[in-house]
C-alpha cells in the first residue's frame, strides 16, 4: 500500500494534545516542539514515530490543554527575605510614627517573599498519560497518508497505462521503419546510379547495419518489464519511494534510447508523450514514502 509523505493528524490524551505534520523529504527527519520537562522522552517519541513513519519530514507538537498543566512548582517563604521586610516595616513605624505592627497584608504585598521551585516531573507516569495521544495522533496521520496515497496511485496507474500504450505501438512500428527505410534506400540508390549499377548485396548491407542501429526491441522488451515492475511495487509492501524513483530513471533511460535509436516521426512523437507522463509520475514519486 502506497502511502503520501504528506499529512497531518491529532489525538488527545487525559489533558494531553499530540499533532503530527508531515511533507515530502528525501529521507526521514523529525522536528519537536515539546516542553522542556518531556525532553528525556525524546528517544521513545522517535522510537514510535520511525516504526509508522518511514521517509519524510516529520513535525511534532505536544503539549498540555492547560498551559500550566506540565508546570510541577513547589512554593515556599523566604524567610531570611521576610525577616528583612518585616524589620523595615517596623523601622518606618518607629521613624514616622505610626501606631500599627506589620501584618500579613503588609508582608505578603512584597511578593518576592515568596519563592517557587520546580519539582522533578514523574517522567513514566508523563509518558503514560502522553503516549496514548501520541498513537491516536499516528493513526490519524496515517489515515490521511494511505488516502492521498490512494490518490498518487490512481495518477501513477494512468499514466503507466499511457506509457504502455506508446510502447505496443512502438513495438508495432519498428519493423515498417526498416522496411520504410530500405525502400527509401533503394530509391536513393536508383536515382544516383544507372539500373545495372545497383549492388543488391551493397543495398542489402546498408539495409541491415540500419536494422541493427535502429533496432529498439530490447529497450523496449526491458521498458514493458519496468511497467510491470512498478505495478509489482505499487502493489506491494512499502516503503515505495525509491524504488519508484529508481525504476522511474530506468524508463527515462529507455525512452531515450529509443527516441535516439528510432529515427521516425510516429516514434518520436510517442517518445515525447512517454517523456510527458514520466515527469509527471517523478512528481508524484516525490511524495511518495
Amino acid at each position: 500500500m502506497i502511502k503520501s509523505m504528506t499529512g497531518f493528524g491529532r489525538g488527545e490524551s487525559e489533558g494531553w494534545i499530540t499533532e503530527l505534520r508531515s511533507v515530502n523529504h528525501r529521507f526521514g527527519e523529525i522536528s519537536y516542539k515539546i516542553p522542556r520537562n518531556l525532553a528525556s522522552l525524546d528517544g521513545r517519541f522517535r522510537e514510535k514515530i520511525k516504526k509508522r513513519v518511514k521517509r519524510g519530514r516529520l513535525d511534532i507538537s505536544c503539549s498540555p490543554e492547560n498551559s500550566r498543566r506540565n508546570e510541577a512548582l513547589t512554593f515556599f517563604l523566604d524567610e531570611a527575605l521576610a525577616d528583612q521586610v518585616y524589620g523595615l516595616l517596623k523601622r518606618l513605624n518607629e521613624r514616622y510614627g505610626f501606631r500599627q505592627d506589620p501584618d500579613l497584608k503588609d508582608m505578603t504585598a512584597f511578593r518576592e517573599i515568596f519563592r517557587t521551585q520546580e519539582e522533578s516531573p514523574d517522567i513514566e507516569r508523563i509518558w503514560e498519560t502522553v503516549c496514548p495521544s501520541l498513537e491516536a495522533a499516528l493513526d490519524s496521520l496515517d489515515q490521511m497518508r494511505v488516502a492521498e496515497g490512494e490518490n498518487l496511485v490512481q495518477g501513477i496507474k494512468e499514466s503507466m497505462r499511457l506509457i504502455q500504450g506508446f510502447c505496443r505501438k512502438c513495438m508495432e512500428r519498428s519493423p515498417q521503419i526498416v522496411e520504410m527505410y530500405r525502400e527509401r534506400l533503394l530509391k536513393r540508390f536508383k536515382e544516383l546510379l544507372p539500373e545495372n549499377g545497383l549492388d543488391q548485396g551493397r543495398l542489402l548491407q546498408e539495409v541491415l547495419l540500419f536494422s541493427d542501429r535502429s533496432d529498439i526491441g530490447e529497450e523496449l522488451t526491458r521498458l514493458m518489464s519496468h511497467i510491470h515492475q512498478v505495478h509489482d511495487a505499487i502493489d506491494g509492501e512499502g516503503p515505495h519511494g525509491r524504488r519508484l524513483e529508481f525504476l522511474l530513471q530506468e524508463m527515462n533511460r529507455e525512452v531515450n534510447t529509443i527516441g535516439s535509436k528510432g529515427n521516425d516521426l510516429l516514434v518520436s512523437q510517442w517518445v515525447v508523450e512517454c517523456k510527458c507522463e514520466l515527469e509527471k509520475i517523478r512528481e508524484q514519486i516525490q511524495n511518495v514514502e
